[in-house]
């Protein structure tokens, strides 16, 4: 079944914006216009990030679902692009799913020079559709043949990932066979799948995603799902096995669908060995055209801590390329007053804020934005808004990304990692103290717009 062409589409054009609507965010990815969830497929593809995602192009609210389409050659400044999988072309119920580049034609579906580009979607049984031209329009493989059918009433979400141990591929899909878990298939070819094994979770509830991490000289594989809770352990190239059964989170806020966060994924096939790039679904900003937007792209790394390895995440360094302007107080002494009067001269509408604080002295700090919003460290309880992060000598790193739309918080260089979605289109900022601390630096980084 070929695909129509993407003038064809019924949902295009989409509608003219300079993305300069109330609440839009300036550097966090949303569509032109219409729905937005889940991110799917996120890929590199010959100098080029494609981002793919659950897309009700002709509504506000969740519907019928496609494929939207958008490009980046810098994981910063993205393009909107014609739908991918649209339900008129494309059959099945086209939710969320992941997406390789079959680099070495396993698939044998190369025809001209480009490489296959496959992606897996479909619920109660597995789809695969194809792109022949890079990436932007796709072919439904035999069908819509199911290449892979959990043992449960309801199963979705597929991701695919390459195991160079077994040097075969691996695909994990949820499904409720018992309760909440994931399945796991290997295939040498993308298109023939065989059942390898079981992995049955209470909090493994949808959009699972297995990502392989370097750690102490090796490698450890992290299991995920929808909310961000995460498990370290080893694969064997069938079956996974966890260090521990307790989960931990990736992002410390209230994780649930339709929330600041949700429904990560990691990129397939970077040009960077050992690079974890992740994105997810932030579903409360919206305006009078769109509605959803992505979570600014973070690195994700393994970190031995002294309860065992977990997940830190910070913004890819990529962000510097829309820095407009940068501010820098270092070596302050600061209490209650000095430090309100600190940043009164500051007008920073979208921003980036990097600060190493010394706060033994002080039971709390942080900042104050628009609206009275506050990120404040606990100095007493060891907490940043809540999560647990402890002082290192009595020191704390805090790093913010304050767009219009969008908050998003990493302590200690992203042990603690946390999205929000909000009203932050204004000019205040301050600094709070309740004590005095020592402030080593601050640097406020003027952002400019990816839309321009």
């Amino acid at each position: 079944m070929d695909n129509t062409a993407a003038g064809e589409y019924p949902s295009f054009p989409y509608p003219a914006t300079n993305y300069q609507e109330e609440n839009r965010g300036q550097f966090h990815f949303s569509s032109r216009s219409g729905w937005m969830n889940d991110v799917n497929a996120p890929l590199y593809y010959r100098g080029v990030y494609h981002l793919y995602y659950q897309h009700a192009p002709n509504s506000l609210v969740w519907d019928t679902m496609h494929w939207g389409h958008a490009t980046s050659t810098d994981l910063v400044h993205w393009q909107q692009r014609p739908i991918a999988l649209d339900p008129s072309v494309h059959p099945g119920d086209l939710w969320s799913g992941g997406g390789v580049v079959d680099t070495g034609n396993v698939t044998g579906l190369k025809s001209d020079d480009d490489d296959p580009i496959l992606v897996f979607s479909g619920t109660n049984g597995v789809q695969v559709f194809y792109s022949l031209d890079g990436g932007n329009t796709f072919k439904t493989f035999a069908d819509g043949k199911k290449v892979a059918k959990p043992n449960a009433q309801t199963s979705r979400d597929p991701k695919v990932f390459w195991d160079p141990v077994a040097k075969h591929w691996g695909m994990v899909v949820w499904s409720d066979e018992g309760g909440n878990g994931a399945d796991f298939y290997t295939s040498s070819n993308l298109l023939d799948w065989t059942f390898g094994s079981r992995y049955q979770a209470d909090w493994l509830f949808e959009c699972p995603d297995m990502v392989r991490m370097p750690l102490d000289g090796g490698y450890k594989w992290v299991l995920s799902a929808a909310g961000g809770e995460y498990v370290v352990g080893d694969f064997d190239g069938t079956t996974f096995h966890p260090l521990s059964r307790t989960q931990q989170k990736v992002n410390q806020t209230d994780t649930h669908a339709g929330g600041p966060y949700y429904a990560a994924l990691t990129f397939a096939n970077l040009p960077v060995k050992d690079r974890v790039v992740s994105m997810a679904w932030q579903g409360e900003n919206f305006g009078t055209i769109w509605t959803g937007n992505a979570t600014f792209p973070v690195d994700q790394r393994l970190k031995q801590t002294a309860d065992g390895p977990r997940v830190v995440s910070t913004p890819i360094p990529e962000i510097a390329t829309i820095r407009t302007a940068t501010r820098t107080w270092q070596d302050r002494t600061l209490d209650g007053a000095s430090a309100k009067q600190l940043l009164t001269d500051v007008k920073a509408d979208t921003y980036e804020l990097e600060a190493t604080i010394d706060g033994q002295d002080a039971k709390r700090f942080g900042f104050r934005l628009k609206s009275g919003r506050e990120v404040g460290y606990d100095a007493e309880a060891q907490t940043l808004d809540g999560a647990a992060l402890r002082s290192e000598q009595g020191k704390v790193k805090l790093r913010l990304l304050v767009d219009r739309g969008q908050l998003e918080v990493f302590g200690n260089d992203g042990e603690v990692y946390q999205s929000y979605n909000g009203n932050f289109d204004g000019n205040d900022l301050e600094f709070f103290v309740d004590g005095t601390v020592k402030l080593e630096s601050l640097q406020l980084h003027h952002l400019g717009s990816i839309w321009t």
